[in-house]
């Protein structure tokens, strides 16, 4: 998944100066600015995409906003909270999107994740209770009005990843779904975000009643995924259908949804090395549901 670098990861918030070596991080309409050595082909799930970030050094004039991030590897990464940053010689604009499957792992990770900072950082720039405009917090990684001293954390969207099977006379299978108005309309499980006061387990039987109309059961824990795409904190679960499998889709936000056996899951996951939901359906597919 995206967060397994095989390098550590560490968030702790430090303030500090950037470096000459130090790694910068800026985006524009939903873009970051990266040189890409390799291209692997204009689709967002193409392999062989490979890029670099600018370092603080790269850049011929400094931005005047610069905030730590985190550290990857021992490799320190700032966020350029400037408007506009001017890009080096071969440093462009690319859509986060597009470098989904990019490599190296690390500086993807570093992308997605910088996104949702500067996400955060950009959209409280003035204070929600009274209008006046913020400040970073000085020792930790917070926002403040001065005016009212209201203060904002970072805040993450908890949703879930639903793998709904049954067994029967032909062997396992599960539910897989594609999405509407999506432009890369993949196979994926049912997904959906936690409301207010919920709870995880009662998410997924929201979730999977109102988007396939099925009642399952034996809800079991699986792995948690960081989701900067959305700001999302991702949960998986594997669950059975409890009573009649026929399923019901809600076309308002599927396209469609079909119990597949792991003999005919579509292969068009089989190098998804991002994502949580890849990850469970190539579980399935080669393992089928684990004990």
């Amino acid at each position: 998944m995206i967060q397994e670098i095989g390098q550590a990861y560490d968030n702790h918030y430090v303030a500090c100066e950037a470096a000459g070596a130090d790694y910068v991080l800026h985006y524009r309409e939903r873009g970051c600015l990266v040189h890409v050595t390799s291209h692997g082909g204009a689709d967002a799930w193409a392999e062989g995409n490979a890029f670099d970030l600018p370092r603080v050094r790269d850049l011929d004039e400094r931005p005047s906003r610069l905030v730590y991030a985190f550290a990857i590897g021992g490799a320190r990464f700032f966020l350029a909270l400037d408007d506009e940053v001017a890009a080096p010689a071969g440093f462009a604009y690319e859509a986060v999107n597009w470098l989904r499957y990019a490599e190296p792992a690390e500086l993807l990770f570093a992308v997605v994740t910088g996104s949702q900072l500067d996400r955060w950082y950009r959209d409280n720039r003035f204070c929600s209770r009274c209008g006046h405009p913020t400040e970073l917090g000085p020792r930790s990684r917070e926002i403040v009005c001065p005016e009212c001293a209201k203060i904002v954390y970072p805040k993450i969207c908890p949703g879930v990843i639903c793998a709904v099977t049954r067994r029967d006379a032909d062997g396992e299978k599960i539910v897989l779904t594609r999405y509407n108005g999506r432009t890369t309309a993949l196979w994926a499980l049912v997904a959906g975000f936690t409301e207010i006061g919920e709870p995880l387990e009662d998410t997924v039987r929201r979730e999977v009643m109102e988007e396939v109309g099925l009642h399952v059961k034996n809800l079991r824990f699986y792995k948690s995924q960081p989701w900067s795409f959305t700001d999302t904190l991702l949960v998986g679960f594997w669950c059975e259908v409890d009573g009649d499998p026929t399923i019901t889709v809600d076309h308002s936000e599927l396209k469609e949804a079909r119990w597949f056996g792991r003999d005919e899951i579509p292969l068009e996951r089989t190098g998804d090395r991002v994502s949580l939901t890849g990850e469970m359906i190539e579980q399935f597919r080669l393992h089928g549901v684990p004990e």
